[in-house]
């Protein structure tokens, strides 16, 4: 079986031809791989997806002109944003990215019609301002009749999808990211929608991972010169497809962290977690296929070094990842910490003055600016730090204790920071799939088509797509004092950016160095 597997990012789109063997090998090849293109539209940063439609529908007719078919095509992508469909008409809104300024003050909105908590506790999902309930609610102010009539909500896979079969409908595990879905009774909220006036004929209809939506149209078939190819809905939600590639070991508790830019420490659940814990630490309860749930908690992580690479590279510092991560192993250990959820961190002019501004407001020394190696290395020890402390969290939350962390994605070609996250949470660490969300898709797509029966043995098709690297906690005790360390420089010697720029102290009795 050969399918077609697109995995949208926010910096790139990857598209893979999969093909699954009778043997149940399953081999990857990289189509094409190019930049998400974002315009600024009508006064706001929108995902621009007739590029990356056009781009698609490019790849098909060449893999068409080489006698290579496919059998069924699939989109995962990140969740939140949207685009509404006017099936009166056709016409279909541009996705806002969710980086866009327009949910500037919506938290405060929506408090203003339900708490938080109760929110929580009908939908599972964290209290975030990027929110597809923010972001509709920044819609319906900026266009108050913009919802009403036949309109359909579709998110920005969701759409991708209805481009290539004419079906609209949305997938459980990013219509449960909305914070607009009731994770206890399995459909749209229809209380939620009411208080905040959102029309409830918006929302599509939900389907499962792996399920079949269609084909692509026949028209646009005839156009890219192919057969009929089945439409697949993998996990939408590009962790939730990624969860599925986990090449767990059965019998072994389990979480695994899914890396990029930001991080999701995640665990597959039955059921959701506590939700008075959930609430308290932020965590999110999201659908997944196969009636599990994903508990994760976000954490911003290599976001840092790509935008300090980036302001080395203006300073004639042009260094390649690889570079970074050597002169990271070469850099003194325990030289600082950074609370990487810190505000001023989010989007800096220079990451690298943010850094070492924090470094000294913090009460520790900071390197130079041009010490790209420590501050890398500083970087990678406060990720394996805070990622240890989210999976205290997650583990609290459900009440299962963890033996293995799966690490996926691309920073797991990182070995230091494999071995940190191992000497950070004091559990065995392994790798998985490089490109996890693509496998994950990949996996899902061939479920839909009856070729895998069963999460285990999706897992087991996975692990056997991957070189698997194990990596045991080193200097135990050691670790455990800086984790104890690092809780107490979080709870006492943070700093706020306020408006307008000036840095203020939060921490009590003014000055105080941090003991590292």
């Amino acid at each position: 079986m050969r399918s077609l597997v697109v995995d949208i990012g926010s910096s790139n789109v990857k598209v893979y031809l999969a093909e699954l063997h009778a043997d149940k090998a399953l081999e990857m090849k990289e189509a094409d791989r190019f930049a998400t293109d974002r315009s600024f539209f009508l006064g706001h940063l929108s995902t621009d997806i007739f590029p990356i439609y056009d781009r698609i529908c490019r790849v098909v007719m060449s893999l068409a002109k080489q006698g290579i078919s496919i059998e069924s095509i699939g989109i995962d992508s990140w969740c939140s944003d949207f685009g509404i469909l006017d099936l009166d008409s056709g016409s279909i809104s541009m996705p806002v990215f969710y980086r866009d300024g327009r949910t500037d003050g919506a938290l405060e909105k929506v408090e203003a019609v339900m708490d938080y908590e109760e929110i929580y506790r009908r939908t599972g999902q964290r209290k975030l301002k990027d929110s597809t309930l923010c972001q509709l609610l920044a819609y319906m102010e900026e266009y108050p009749q913009g919802l009403w009539g036949s309109k359909k909500l579709l998110f920005l896979g969701d759409m991708l999808m209805y481009l290539f079969t004419g079906v609209a409908c949305s997938e459980l595990s990013v219509a449960s990211y909305s914070q607009l879905y009731d994770m206890q009774s399995g459909g749209w909220d229809r209380h939620m929608l009411a208080r905040f006036g959102i029309p409830e004929e918006i929302m599509p209809p939900v389907v499962q991972p792996g399920t079949r939506v269609g084909a692509i149209r026949e028209d646009l078939a005839r156009y890219l010169g192919i057969g009929r190819v089945s439409a697949v809905m993998p996990a939408v939600h590009d962790t939730a497809s990624a969860g599925a590639a986990v090449p767990a070991e059965a019998g072994k508790a389990w979480a695994f962290l899914a890396t990029g830019s930001w991080f999701l420490m995640s665990m597959e659940l039955d059921a959701p977690a506590d939700a008075e814990k959930s609430y308290r630490y932020q965590l999110s309860n999201t659908g997944m296929g196969f009636g599990k749930v994903l508990l994760k908690k976000n954490i911003t992580a290599m976001w840092l070094v790509q935008e300090c690479r980036k302001r080395w590279k203006e300073r004639g510092l042009d260094y390649e990842y690889g570079e970074l991560k050597e002169m990271a192993c070469r850099a003194e250990p325990f030289r600082g910490m950074l609370d990487t959820e810190h505000e001023g961190f989010r989007h800096p002019e220079d990451m690298v003055r943010e850094i070492c501004s924090y470094l000294k407001d913090t009460g520790q020394e900071p390197p130079g600016e041009d010490d790209a190696g420590q501050i890398v290395r500083i970087i990678y020890e406060s990720i394996a730090l805070q990622s240890a402390e989210a999976l205290h969290m997650l583990e609290d939350a459900s009440g299962r204790e963890t033996e293995v962390l799966y690490v996926l994605g691309g920073a797991n070609r990182i070995e230091l920071l494999n071995q940190l996250l191992a000497d950070a949470t004091g559990l065995t660490v392994k790798t998985g799939p490089t490109e996890a969300s693509a496998v994950g898709n990949a996996l899902l797509q061939a479920y839909g088509a009856g070729m895998v029966g069963s999460l285990e043995e999706m897992r087991s098709v996975a692990a056997g797509i991957c070189r698997i690297e194990e990596y045991q906690p080193r200097d135990t005790g050691r670790w455990k004092k800086r984790r104890e360390a690092y809780e107490t420089f979080k709870a006492e010697a943070g700093t706020r950016v306020l408006s307008g720029g000036r840095r203020e102290r939060c921490k009590r009795g003014g000055e105080r160095r941090i003991e590292l």
